[in-house]
């Protein structure tokens, strides 16, 4: 398989994924519940925390729903979950007949590019670095980071700031050019399990639309500073179709 047509394939699941029924583009509502129960609207019975538990009370079938952080269960025809961030807790909510999901024709995207898979040295942090990491609402949270990789892009010479480990793989956050032009306000890479000894192959080819490019009720990550390149990244996915 050449690297054009994994490309293409990794596309045609990327859009497949985000939307299935109970998809990334189907979150219609993130609800941040206290001790205090109450209705949310779309949903049977009553909500509230129980230590890091949301639980719902009176909603049908069954008289009481416990979800720990991280569990879901099906409501009617919605899907509900328990999202945890730094101690606080909310009610996701993922409707099928959202708009955030109904609209969606596709992932819009430059084309495939050989130029834009680059090799880079990578510089390993040294002890145990961590970095603030601003979200779209204003949380802020800690992230470990593993080093930085030195490329040169078509455009021109950036530094990329990774975030991750050997153990839980190693990501980024990106910002360019193009974003609020082009491409939306900033993208995500995956950069699989780690670098061959001190060298990084980062395939901007499959640079990819954030959650919240889907459904503005989710509390993405913002670039890391060293990652708010003033160069264009004509690479990867741009931009989410709707009709």
């Amino acid at each position: 398989m050449t690297d054009r047509v994994a490309w293409e394939s990794w596309r045609v699941a990327r859009l497949e994924r985000a939307t299935q029924p109970y998809g990334i583009a189907s979150l219609a509502r993130t609800e941040w519940l206290d001790s205090a129960a109450r209705e949310v609207d779309g949903l049977p019975g009553l909500w509230r925390l129980r230590g890091q538990d949301i639980v719902g009370e009176g909603t049908g079938d069954l008289a009481e729903i416990v979800l720990a952080p991280g569990q879901d269960v099906t409501v009617d025809s919605v899907k509900v979950r328990n999202f945890a961030r730094g101690g606080t807790n909310a009610l996701r909510i993922f409707d099928p007949s959202s708009p955030n999901r109904i609209t969606i024709t596709g992932i819009d995207s430059y084309d495939y590019d050989p130029d834009w898979r680059v090799e880079g040295r990578y510089r390993r942090s040294e002890g145990e670095r961590t970095a603030d990491v601003d979200a779209v609402d204003g949380f802020v949270s800690t992230s470990r980071v593993a080093g930085e990789v030195d490329l040169i892009t078509p455009a021109g010479a950036v530094t990329l700031t990774v975030i991750g480990s050997d153990h839980d793989g190693y990501s980024a956050v990106i910002g360019d050019a193009t974003n609020g032009d082009e491409t939306y306000r900033f993208r995500f890479l995956d950069l699989g399990d780690g670098p061959d000894e001190d060298r990084f192959v980062v395939d901007f080819n499959r640079t990819y639309l954030p959650p919240c490019a889907f459904s503005a009720e989710y509390v993405c990550p913002l670039p890391l500073p060293g990652n708010r390149w003033g160069i264009p990244v004509r690479a990867g996915e741009r931009t989410v179709a709707r009709n």
